[in-house]
């Protein structure tokens, strides 16, 4: 009896192992895919830059939108330090930005490229026209 008993439990054990296994597996599936990360800084920061003090400062909460063939396909809302992380498909993409309307801003690069089956660092210069 005992001995059924344990080979009960190891059932059970063993079960529960394969249902956490499956679990996290679906989590790493979900993680995977293609897209991009980085950071946006504003460049320059200040309207006039000093030597031994940094002109950039990270661009938090700016919104980057991702553009295929005339259409916005993804979007993302950068974090306060300037991070972002955004899925996209494999090919390539305009890069907008609507903290670009300030006078005379630019965003660079304005294309990116996504590769296939891989997340690629891409950071962005957001120029907010400090001068």
């Amino acid at each position: 009896m005992r001995q059924a008993l344990q080979s009960r439990l190891m059932r059970k054990l063993v079960l529960l192992c394969v249902s956490a296994a499956a679990v996290s597996g679906g989590a790493a599936a979900a993680q995977s895919g293609s897209g991009l990360y980085g950071r946006v800084v504003i460049y320059p920061a200040l309207p006039v830059c000093q030597v031994g003090s940094p002109c950039t400062r990270p661009a938090g909460n700016v919104l980057l939108r991702f553009w295929r063939s005339g259409r916005q396909v993804g979007s993302v809302r950068t974090h306060a330090n300037g991070t972002f992380r955004v899925p996209l498909r494999p090919g390539s993409y305009a890069v907008t930005t609507p903290a670009a309307k300030l006078k005379r801003p630019g965003l660079e690069p304005r294309r990116a490229t996504v590769p296939q089956g891989r997340y690629a660092r891409l950071n962005f210069t957001l120029d907010v026209g400090i001068r």
